[in-house]
């Protein structure tokens, strides 16, 4: 569990982004062995405009920090 790599902001947002990322968006429908391991999780969040269970969306961390000593999140 310590193999954990976490993506920057410029890979996910910036020049660098990765080309799955590029193709298909920041945004993904969480599932529930994600939720299970403590991903969050919110109604008001959701894939495609789909406002499903099934649709909901996780924040995702980054390794980027956001100023304040907290990393930034995709959602």
């Amino acid at each position: 569990m310590n193999d954990f790599t976490f993506l920057t902001e410029e890979q996910i947002f910036g020049t660098q982004a990765l080309d799955v990322i590029q193709k298909r968006g920041t945004s993904a429908a969480i599932t529930d062995f994600a939720i299970l391991l403590g991903g969050y999780v919110s109604s008001g969040y959701h894939y495609n405009g789909d406002t499903s269970l099934e649709s909901r969306t996780g924040w995702y961390w980054t390794k980027t920090d956001d100023g304040d000593n907290d990393a930034r999140v995709v959602y």
